[in-house]
């Protein structure tokens, strides 16, 4: 059993390690510089009480501007950076954002705006400042997209592109420019290519993918259907595919934007047609959707894919 004078004598030792370990933190750049803000806040009392917090903030990495990545982020909580404050007459730490956690977020977000469905990525990245307004037609449609693209911010009802003309005449691009301008505003949108959305919409019934894959194009923010009438044609493709999705897409009023070789009259042929037999009332009645969604506009030019 220790004497009283071995007990003082310890608690002695260890109340100069206290002393000194508070005189180190309290003289730390960052402890200190925060210690001078709130000094008619801050007592002796809640030092000692909270010598714990501030030593934890004083041997943390604190790196607020160095431009480093998020994946490399040094600081001890990945992506934030230590804050001391006082609540209650306490000193207390918290955590918040990193400029590099900042960054990573506004880039996945960014990256979330749109979500495609075997698109080139030449119309992914594609913008309007590149788009080729050279023609009298085209300048004219120009005009006309950035009243939609403010619309469709503003949330109000709309009616889509449905764009048409010469194969390599820019209309996947300009659909692509369009999504990426609604992406700079924080708009979502779905955009497809829909040959291959539809084979992989067959191939979706062996694992059970197609209802899913159909509902998540069907609910899209903003919808942009590229090269409709390139598909081979079922009538399950028409009337469980297309149709349903355009059906709640009217009835909910969903911006909705294709681009077709086709012209209206064409893509309705094209609809009627399938090994079934020619079914005109089932195309007539997908058409009615589309019109009801989309203002067509033919756009002329070469074909600028041989550039």
């Amino acid at each position: 059993m220790k004497s009283f004078n071995q007990i003082m004598k310890s608690n002695d030792a260890i109340q100069k390690r206290i002393e000194k370990i508070k005189k180190q933190v309290v003289n730390d750049p960052d402890v200190k510089a925060f210690l001078e803000t709130h000094q008619s806040e801050v007592t002796n009392d809640m030092i000692d009480n909270d010598l714990n917090v501030l030593q934890e903030y004083k041997d943390q990495q604190k790196h607020y501007v160095d431009h480093h990545a998020y994946e490399d982020c040094p600081n001890f909580v990945k992506g934030h950076i230590p804050e001391l404050y006082i609540d209650q007459k306490r000193i207390k730490i918290r955590y918040k954002p990193c400029p590099c956690k900042i960054r990573h977020d506004e880039e996945q977000l960014s990256q979330s705006m749109i979500t495609s469905f075997h698109m080139h990525p030449d119309t992914l990245n594609a913008k309007l400042i590149d788009v080729k307004f050279d023609r009298r037609n085209r300048l004219e449609l120009a005009k006309q997209i950035k009243p939609l693209i403010d619309d469709i911010v503003a949330q109000k009802s709309v009616k889509g592109l449905y764009l048409y003309g010469e194969f390599g005449t820019g209309k996947s691009f300009i659909l692509g420019a369009i999504a990426n301008e609604l992406k700079e505003r924080h708009v979502p949108s779905t955009i497809i290519y829909v040959p291959e959305f539809i084979r992989l919409l067959k191939n979706g019934f062996k694992d059970g993918s197609t209802t899913k894959r159909i509902e998540q194009v069907r609910n899209a923010k903003v919808l942009i259907l590229d090269d409709i009438g390139a598909e081979d044609m079922t009538s399950w493709v028409r009337d469980e595919v297309l149709g349903p999705i355009l059906h709640y897409r009217m009835i909910q009023e969903k911006p909705t934007f294709f681009s077709s070789n086709k012209d209206y009259n064409e893509l309705e042929e094209h609809l009627a047609r399938t090994k079934n037999g020619v079914e005109w009332t089932k195309a007539k009645r997908i058409m009615e959707r589309v019109k009801t969604l989309t203002k067509p506009y033919k756009l002329e030019g070469e074909n600028y894919r041989n550039y």
